[in-house]
């Protein structure tokens, strides 16, 4: 009986292993709110003392996608970063092109993107 038991109880064990969701809890967790979503646009809409020279580089970055090393995103503007409210560590928001990011600095990556925004 107790050979028996072991064998059921192995088989839970690896059963309940495979059935895991294997998405990152990561990815699908943090993401801008709908406050900052606003906060950032309503910056980004504000006249600037030059306009713009030459068109916004097409959206490079995506959610669940890694950052590439290559890649040199900015810090966000002070003023618009004292508009937002802190993140915990170790996210952190970006700008990579025209896009913001909101991104984990110690794994990479991009776990939410405001397109074609920044200027």
């Amino acid at each position: 009986m107790q050979r028996r038991e072991f064998l059921v109880f192995a088989g839970l064990l690896i059963t309940g292993c495979a059935t895991r969701p294997s998405t990152s809890p990561e990815v699908s967790g943090m993401r801008f709110t709908e406050a900052e979503r606003k906060t950032i646009t309503a910056y980004y809409a504000q006249p600037v003392g030059q306009s713009a020279t030459g068109s916004i580089p097409a959206q490079r970055a995506r959610a669940g996608e890694l950052l590439d090393s290559g890649q040199r995103p900015n810090k966000l503007p002070i003023e618009l970063a004292r508009r937002l409210p802190d993140l915990p560590n170790p996210y952190t928001r970006l700008i990579l092109g025209a896009d913001v990011l909101l991104i984990n600095r110690d794994s990479h990556v991009i776990l939410d993107v405001i397109p074609q925004i920044a200027h």
